[in-house]
């Protein structure tokens, strides 16, 4: 398992960039698995469906899959509910990253996602995307279609700055400058 890999974690708040991040390692070459697409998949799974609706009620359903909207309603105000999604959905999510991981021939993989930290996914590195909270609040609201309320009280909601420079390997600012790969390549095979 991950032999002769360097598996490398990409995370940071609603709104920071990490996309923006993962568009460019990938027009360098490497591999990034995006942990939202694998969680939007993974939580559709019907064990953690049933898991999911036992503990939020069917409200969270529409079509039989889960909303992720009227999930993050539900969460994003409550930390403890937040905190029971991850539990019941990270075990889905970390076990779809490792397949996609194991498939993947680059010697160096990036999986970009929101909760690396909390999920204790086994990472060799890891760094952390940030962006001022008015940037991140704009581009929340743009990018999801919610209220200026809605997105302040996702981030709200999220790690702080300090959490990430306390975990992580480093940390890069995306508030619209110029952002070269090779610089976080360099950063990680140091």
């Amino acid at each position: 398992m991950r032999q002769n890999k360097i598996v490398v974690g990409i995370t940071g708040g609603s709104g920071v960039g990490k996309s923006y991040i993962s568009d460019l390692l990938r027009e360098s070459g490497y591999p990034v698995i995006d942990a939202d697409k694998t969680a939007h998949d993974s939580i559709n799974e019907e064990k953690c469906i049933k898991e999911l609706v036992s503990f939020f009620g069917e409200e969270i359903l529409e079509n039989g899959k889960i909303n992720r909207k009227k999930l993050g309603a539900v969460v994003f105000s409550d930390a403890q509910k937040l905190k029971k999604l991850n539990e019941i959905s990270h075990k889905y999510i970390l076990a779809d990253i490792e397949r996609k991981i194991e498939k993947e021939a680059s010697k160096i993989v990036f999986v970009d996602g929101a909760t690396l930290i909390e999920s204790k996914m086994p990472l060799d590195k890891i760094f952390a995307v940030l962006a001022d909270f008015e940037l991140r609040k704009e581009r929340i609201i743009k990018r999801d279609n919610l209220t200026e309320k809605e997105a302040k009280t996702r981030i709200l909601a999220q790690q702080t700055d300090e959490f990430y420079h306390k975990f992580c390997d480093f940390t890069i600012y995306n508030n619209g400058g110029e952002i070269d790969a090779c610089d976080i390549i360099k950063r990680i095979v140091e």
